[in-house]
Formats: structure tokens, sequence, C-alpha cells
């Protein structure tokens, strides 16, 4: 019985995380997308990812992460694999440097989240800077504007990540 109660708790967490997850990307793509100051549109799924392996540890951080690159991807317009890829990778590390090296408190999550954003901000700019040399100068100040303007997202997504296990536990 003892087993079955875990098994049950673990699937309400999961489904819980997949809860958050779709409202953090309804949020993204369907309200978010619709307020762009300058041209630039907020990211937060980066800050999510990176707040469910500074939480729940690298495995459940690449897990997390990788449900959240499919579903980001397949958002898109264009057939891709970038975020499908880049995200495991970020929930990975951040949940490994914060379970082995690293303490689980603010400024660690902040630090982290920021170098996500304007990692995730870098690697959709990059591919245009090498075909489009000569307007450097313009994908740069995307990349600063839109990690800029992704910033205050990472707080709900901190304190979301942050109340979910204590529910749970």
């Amino acid at each position: 019985m003892e087993v079955l109660l875990r098994y049950w708790n673990r699937i309400r967490r999961g489904a819980l995380f997949f809860l958050v997850l779709m409202l953090f990307l309804l949020m993204q793509d369907v309200v978010l997308s619709h307020v762009a100051p300058l041209g630039v549109k907020a990211m937060f799924l980066p800050a999510l990812v990176v707040a469910v392996g500074h939480f729940e540890g690298g495995w459940r951080g690449g897990l997390f992460g990788l449900l959240a690159g499919m579903f980001q991807d397949l958002s898109g317009t264009e057939i891709s694999l970038f975020f499908t890829l880049l995200y495991p990778l970020m929930g990975f590390v951040a949940g490994f440097l914060t379970e082995f090296l690293l303490n689980r408190h603010f400024y660690v999550y902040c630090i982290f989240a920021v170098s996500a954003l304007f990692l995730v901000a870098f690697l959709q700019m990059f591919p245009l800077l090498l075909s489009h040399g000569e307007n450097a100068l313009a994908l740069w100040k995307t990349c600063i504007l839109q990690t800029l303007w992704s910033l205050p997202y990472m707080l709900p997504a901190y304190y979301t990540i942050n109340a979910l296990p204590r529910r749970l536990g």
C-alpha cells in the first residue's frame, strides 16, 4: 500500500509540473506574444526550466527541460530541435550544480536564470550573426533587449516551483 501511495504522489507531482508548464507556455505564447516593446518578445520558459533544475535536481530538471523544449519547438513556426536539445541541458546543469556544488539560494537561481535567458537569446541570434554580419549591432541590441524584457518573468517561475514541492511533500 505504501508503494502505491508513493507512485500516486509521483503521478500527482508530475501532473502538477505538467500543468505549470502548460500555464507558463500559454502565458508566453498567447499573452506575452502580443506585448512586444521595441519588437522584442519575452521568453521565460528558460527561467522555468532552470527553476525546476534548481529545486528538483539535475535528473528532474533535464526531464522537465526535455518536455518544455519539445512543447516550445512544437509551438514555433518552423520545425527545429533547438529548444528540445537546449532546455534539457540547461535544466540538468542547473540541477547538477545546485545538488553538488552550489546552494539553493535565490541569488544562485538569479544568476542561472539570467545566464539561461541570455544564452537562449544569443543562440537564437547566432546563425543570423554568421550569415548577416553587417547587422551585428542590431542583432546584439535585440539579444540584450530580449534578455532584459524576460528578466521580470523569472520571479513567478522561482516562486511557483519553490512552492510546489512543499505542497506535495
